[in-house]
């Protein structure tokens, strides 16, 4: 059976993130399916069939019922209807792993999604685009990173899918969680296998990590201080 990818990932309204991991496949797979550049296999129509199964009669219907080019009660074609459903404005949220919630974050991580259901939400800051991402807010522990971040500041992220770690940007700040706790740090790509984790505080020294030991990276993207900058004196020259 052949499968309208990108049709069944907008009427799910997921991200091309999202619906692979849902899939657990790759983004770049979803991407260049989409795109018409490679065809889905055998295996991939089966999760799509299983995925379709888990999401009930609502969205079978809508795929394959030969009435949904026009909804009862609308005299708007379907298509349209859903044009205009993604022009209204959407409350996106992001979860806040504050410093209590990172024990619980590191050790559930292969449950992630459920524990992430029990976390405090909070909207995104004006001026930032949600669309397309996974977001999530990080409280900052420990001086390591002093004096760009202390401890208590939050810092809003997206997370970064895998199939794009080989191209961070060396010296940038990244979130890395690891099989042991969850960093705040800048990264340089020693080789493919091995990063550095870089600290702010010149007396934290440089550490090796294993690429294997990573579970997920999220990139910086706002900051939010705890602090008040302390008043400082300016030589009045007006």
């Amino acid at each position: 059976m052949h499968f309208d990818i990108l049709k069944i990932r907008e009427l799910c309204n997921l991200t091309q993130h999202e619906f692979a991991q849902k899939l657990g496949v790759t983004r770049e797979l979803i991407n260049k399916v989409e795109r018409g550049r490679l065809k889905g296999s055998e295996k991939l129509h089966l999760r799509i069939q299983q995925f379709l199964s888990a999401q009930g009669e609502s969205i079978s219907h809508e795929m394959f019922s030969t009435k949904n080019s026009q909804k009862e009660g609308s005299d708007q074609p379907y298509f349209l209807q859903r044009r205009e459903q993604k022009k209204k404005p959407v409350m996106i949220t992001a979860p806040l792993v504050n410093i209590k919630a990172q024990a619980g974050y590191v050790k559930n991580f292969e449950q992630i999604d459920g524990y992430i259901d029990t976390l405090e939400k909070y909207s995104l800051p004006p001026g930032v685009n949600g669309q397309g991402a996974v977001w999530s807010y990080f409280e900052v522990d420990g001086d390591s990173m002093e004096p760009t971040f202390t401890a208590g500041d939050v810092i809003l992220a997206s997370v970064l899918p895998q199939e794009d770690w080989k191209d961070i940007k060396n010296f940038s700040v990244y979130i890395v969680l690891t099989t042991e706790q969850l960093l705040v740090k800048r990264l340089y790509q020693k080789n493919e296998r091995e990063w550095i984790l870089l600290s702010d505080n010149e007396k934290e020294p440089q550490k090796v990590l294993a690429l294997a030991d990573v579970k997920q990276v999220w990139t910086f993207r706002r900051h939010i201080r705890s602090k008040v900058p302390p008043p400082r004196e300016f030589k009045i020259t007006a």
